[in-house]
């Protein structure tokens, strides 16, 4: 069971889980929730998420605490958006920089001729060329 998740902002550094949990179970069945912390010092980085069994809820609670003041601070109450996909590194998986670049050393594209000329930049020695 996936629920509905609210991003929530403005999230003072007093306020704890459960702090969080207990304003937002007053507008229905809280699933979960989850302040965010700096993975350095540990200490919240002023934002959290609310999972709701049911959507009804979640709605409730977004009109009902968006500006609300929690522990001092006006949060903010949003839908949460699905993360996008974080990129895979290809190191180490014999198919990414380093791999084809080190099995393509020597060789060249059928029909093409190397260039050796690694220092020449066209739109510099027509510049050049011109001065002249």
């Amino acid at each position: 069971m996936e629920g509905t998740k609210l991003f929530v902002g403005g999230i003072s550094f007093r306020t704890s889980e459960d702090g969080l949990r207990e304003a937002f179970a007053a507008h229905g069945d809280v699933m979960d929730t989850k302040i965010i912390l700096d993975r350095e010092t540990g200490r919240s980085r002023g934002f959290g998420f609310v999972t709701y069994y049911k959507e009804e809820d979640a709605d409730t609670a977004l009109s009902k605490l968006n500006g609300h003041m929690l522990d001092g601070r006006a949060i903010r109450v949003d839908r949460a958006s699905a993360r996008p996909p974080r990129p895979t590194s290809d190191f180490g998986s014999g198919s990414g920089f380093g791999s084809s670049f080190a099995s393509d050393a020597g060789s060249t594209p059928t029909g093409s001729v190397p260039d050796d000329d690694w220092g020449s930049i066209p739109s510099l020695d027509a510049e050049v060329s011109h001065r002249s």
